[in-house]
């Protein structure tokens, strides 16, 4: 199927799998380099973990409640293997939590390793079904859907998302992003969100982008709120 984007058409999971994508490689990585003898670093994975944990579990959530919901009236069953493949690995990725938190209560470095090995397992499981995703039911979503219907759904997984949820989705997002697309992105909440939300957004942009990116984010920021505000008085 054709998974070029249509211009103008929102994306309801490229943005997110970039972030799930650089959160799992990143942690990946992290534990391969933990000294599990230390128990700062051990710490530190720790933290790291769960926060992605959590942003995980909660992504499922939403496509299996409101993304995969979209395809119900259109192709009654079809979003079945997908809601299956979340079902496998929501059983991989608490067979993960469950390891993961004795190696935290008791590390040491065999233990550590097998960690290491067992994300890059779940990270390999995970990655064909991000593809598929994007490549396959993004498409069909488009072609079925309308604007306000994907409006809507986005909307709902919106409302439904704790703070510390969309903070650990900035904190991965904005970094994975490219220039163009991240600053599109903040310009147009700059242009429809209350002041205090964008200030939130670029407050993280000052944490995890350098600080030319996060310079360059702030300018699009402040560009794009001041079109909005014309626009309001026209």
């Amino acid at each position: 199927m054709d998974d070029e984007r249509p211009e103008g058409r929102d994306d309801l999971f490229t943005h997110i799998h970039k972030a799930l994508r650089s959160g799992l490689f990143a942690v990946t990585v992290q534990a391969g380099a933990t000294d599990w003898n230390d128990a700062a670093e051990v710490a530190g994975l720790g933290e790291r973990w769960r926060r992605l944990l959590a942003l995980l579990r909660s992504h499922t959530e939403h496509e299996d409640r409101h993304i995969l919901r979209l395809l119900d009236p259109y192709e009654p069953g079809s979003a079945e293997p997908t809601e299956e493949q979340h079902r496998d690995l929501d059983d991989l990725l608490d067979d993960l939590a469950g390891r993961f938190e004795a190696a935290l209560a008791a590390p040491d470095a065999v233990t550590g390793l097998g960690i290491y090995r067992d994300l890059a397992r779940f990270t390999a499981a995970y990655l064909p079904h991000l593809h598929e995703e994007e490549t396959m039911i993004m498409p069909r979503i488009w072609a079925h859907c309308d604007d306000a219907e994907i409006g809507a759904a986005r909307a709902a997984f919106m409302a439904a998302t704790p703070p510390e949820i969309t903070a650990t989705t900035l904190e991965l997002m904005l970094p994975a992003l490219d220039r163009p697309t991240r600053e599109g992105l903040v310009a147009g909440m700059a242009r429809t969100a209350p002041p205090q939300v964008v200030a939130g957004v670029l407050a993280i942009g000052d944490r995890v982008l350098p600080a030319a990116a996060a310079n360059s984010l702030r300018r699009a920021a402040g560009a794009a709120a001041q079109t909005g505000s014309a626009a309001w008085t026209r």
